[in-house]
């Protein structure tokens, strides 16, 4: 069964024009470097990145590493997926994309199951970075947190990486008919938490940045406890990064999951 799971309820891929940044986890990775809003992908010495899709870029490959480095210790394959950033006024097919042409690129942060995908418009990214979508969110349109800041950013690609993380290890298979989504998406904030805490444990994080990600959480947060797509309120978003970022243990995201 395909599926397409987003940070928040954005809406669905749409087709259309094919000019997007397209790229693989799996590709050969550059030397890494400090980006240019704060979060140390790498060697501060490299040339920063200055652009949106560098720092996408950049952190899927820091998140990707950090998976392909779980999974080596659990003596399973490394996970592959591809990703697409989509400059603003553009949209992309996937194969997720829904018969009736779906809403527009510069809405999307979702990842489709269907053809191992994330896709980000580079809009919302920098809209995400720069505080401007706080009046819209569910959760920060309530008074709860605030997305702002590069580390906001990255939640955001842990937490559509973290989804990739459930279908390579079956979990939407095994799952998806007994569970409601807000368990998959909590769990995908607990993932983008572990990865988090490697960062910080590998003194790659600054300060606010934190902050940052527990912000977020709260922010794209929504109390729609009744819709389908419901994906967790804003105190159970923070939490299940939370306790991703405490624990340091992607197991400790399982409990997540049980009915």
């Amino acid at each position: 069964m395909k599926k397409l799971i987003g940070v928040l309820a954005v809406g669905v891929l749409v087709a259309g024009g094919a000019a997007v940044h397209l790229g693989t986890a799996k590709a050969e990775q550059p030397a890494r470097s400090a980006d240019a809003h704060g979060l140390v992908l790498g060697s501060a010495q490299e040339a920063q990145p200055t652009t949106m899709t560098d720092f996408l870029t950049g952190v899927t490959q820091d998140v990707d590493a950090y998976w392909t480095k779980v999974f080596a210790e659990q003596g399973l394959p490394e996970p592959r997926v591809t990703y697409q950033w989509i400059p603003a006024g553009q949209s992309a097919a996937s194969a997720c994309t829904d018969s009736s042409g779906g809403t527009s690129g510069d809405d999307i942060a979702a990842y489709c199951s269907a053809d191992d995908t994330i896709s980000i418009s580079e809009a919302f990214a920098s809209k995400i970075y720069d505080g401007e979508l706080n009046h819209a969110l569910p959760g920060s349109s309530q008074g709860y947190g605030g997305t702002a800041g590069d580390f906001a950013v990255a939640y955001i690609v842990a937490h559509e990486y973290g989804h990739q993380i459930q279908d390579e290890l079956g979990l939407f298979d095994k799952y998806g008919s007994q569970l409601p989504t807000s368990a998959f998406e909590l769990q995908a904030d607990c993932y983008a938490g572990t990865w988090a805490k490697s960062a910080y444990d590998e003194n790659r994080l600054e300060d606010g940045d934190v902050q940052e990600a527990l912000d977020a959480a709260l922010a794209v947060g929504d109390f729609d406890a009744g819709n389908p797509g419901h994906h967790g309120t804003p105190e159970e978003r923070e939490q299940a990064w939370s306790t991703g970022f405490e624990s340091g243990d992607p197991s400790a995201c399982s409990s997540f999951l049980q009915a």
